[in-house]
């Protein structure tokens, strides 16, 4: 009986991985053919889209009445909404069109717009939120609102042993961690946005061992193919928070601490360089705040940041 149990969950994990994946942190609804998330930390019309970019869906837009009806249960069920959440709606491309995210024109939308221009209406950008029993209001992009990412089932998704849909992420060996490179430039804050969006963190370095993963890792990366940004090494996970040369990761750690304290040769070298990079050599270098690449790192047994230490 007991190995028929196995059998069984091993048959429901495989179904589950071969259909319905996505994220441990979404939500499955088979009426609209998707995934749903609902972040409660509220954000700017931008921010948000941004956010639902980065954890790979889209900020959600009542395009459609399955959508639009499993948008409405979720916000029917969340007290103090009365401010509504973002959507996907917006004209922040042209004054004059209102679209959702994935280009459906605001006349093909199935929601109530009756209240959606009020009088204190002006011709700026403005971006659409939801509100309960008033449909679809024009508002500020610059009001921070709660919103949901909606991740629509277009294929077939498999779960990777890092415990994601990305295989970006590899597993190492050596450390039971998993790690992405991205080969392009962003700003440190926003290379942090992402490795958390995906599930992850910037990666942080706590060991001689992991450094050395980190430089095999940008090893197979050569300048040619770093697509904007620094080509000389890849943003990390600590920076000089208060600017008085304590360097600390985004656990809250020193770096003595965290297990990995080799800096470069004179590093660090500036006061106004405050966010922090491994050069191709495996030390670690102080650097302004632009676009750098950058490394995240994920535990591969579920969607949150990995834990302070290896």
């Amino acid at each position: 009986m007991e190995v028929l149990r196995g059998v069984v969950v091993l048959i429901t994990v495989s179904i589950i991985q071969g259909s319905n994946v996505f994220r441990s942190d979404y939500e499955y609804h088979a009426s609209a053919g998707g995934w749903f998330k609902f972040h409660k930390v509220p954000a700017k019309w931008h921010d948000a889209r941004l956010m639902c970019d980065f954890e790979g869906a889209v900020l959600a837009s009542p395009i459609n009445v399955d959508v639009t009806d499993v948008l409405q249960n979720i916000i029917n069920k969340i007290e103090h909404l009365s401010t509504g959440v973002h959507t996907g709606v917006h004209n922040t491309i042209s004054p004059v069109v209102f679209n959702s995210i994935e280009g459906v024109p605001l006349s093909a939308l199935p929601v109530r717009t009756r209240d959606m221009f009020t009088e204190e209406y002006s011709s700026g950008p403005h971006c659409a939120r939801l509100i309960p029993q008033e449909g679809l209001v024009a508002g500020s992009c610059s009001d921070a609102l709660p919103y949901i990412c909606y991740k629509n089932k277009t294929a077939e998704l498999s779960m990777t042993e890092c415990g994601t849909v990305d295989k970006g992420y590899q597993l190492s060996a050596k450390t039971g961690h998993c790690y992405k490179f991205h080969n392009y430039g962003l700003p440190w804050s926003l290379a942090y946005l992402r490795c958390i969006a995906e599930g992850g963190q910037l990666a942080v370095i706590n060991s001689a061992v992991e450094a050395n993963v980190l430089k095999e890792l940008l090893a197979r990366y050569p300048t040619g193919l770093i697509k904007g940004g620094y080509a000389g090494g890849a943003f990390l996970g600590f920076h000089d928070w208060n600017n008085n040369n304590v360097w600390r990761t985004v656990n809250g750690q020193t770096l003595e601490e965290a297990g990995y304290a080799n800096w470069g040769v004179t590093q660090p070298d500036s006061s106004v360089q405050n966010c922090g990079q491994m050069f191709r050599s495996g030390q670690l270098d102080d650097i302004g705040c632009a676009k750098v690449p950058f490394i995240c790192e994920k535990h591969p047994n579920n969607i949150m940041p990995v834990p302070n230490n290896v």
